[in-house]
């Protein structure tokens, strides 16, 4: 198991590089839902796909994007770390966040990760920075693109 410092080595070559890339994923009606009912974000655009589809032009109801957000964390699960000696790893939140395009409830999407930075947090932690972005299948442009933060606590 590598140390702290042996860990922030072993990313140093990674900056810049790809460090996860997750399979397909999908939220369907009643998962849009769920989540409208739970965060009060329920509005007809998530939730009523027959008024989507006459009113705007997304052709039905899209994916909340905070619930996307979310997925951010159920997507780490895919990213390669070296085998450090972590006691836990927290999202630590974002500098920045863009929705470019919405995501439709049923489409497809993944999320693309590359490395911009790690920096000690203490002797203990490492704060890491990643471009994160989510894409949908048959789209070159992301639908949201953000630089999120992870902070990784090692044991003692």
């Amino acid at each position: 198991m590598l140390s702290t410092r042996q860990f922030e080595e072993a990313l140093g070559p990674k900056i810049g590089q790809e460090i996860g890339l997750t399979e397909w994923i999908k939220y369907d009606q009643a998962q849009v839902d769920a989540h409208g009912q739970l965060t009060g974000d329920d509005g007809p655009i998530h939730s009523d796909p027959e008024w989507a589809a006459r009113e705007t032009g997304f052709g039905g109801s899209i994916v909340q994007g905070s619930l996307l957000l979310s997925t951010f964390t159920r997507m780490a699960k895919s990213l390669e770390w070296p085998d450090g000696d972590l006691a836990y790893r927290m999202n630590y939140g974002f500098n920045r966040v863009r929705i470019i395009r919405p995501v439709k409830t049923a489409q497809h999407f993944r999320g693309r990760f590359r490395l911009k930075e790690s920096r000690p947090k203490s002797d203990l932690a490492l704060l890491v920075t990643m471009d994160a972005t989510i894409e949908t299948e048959g789209s070159e442009q992301p639908a949201i693109a953000a630089e999120w933060l992870a902070y990784l606590q090692f044991n003692k």
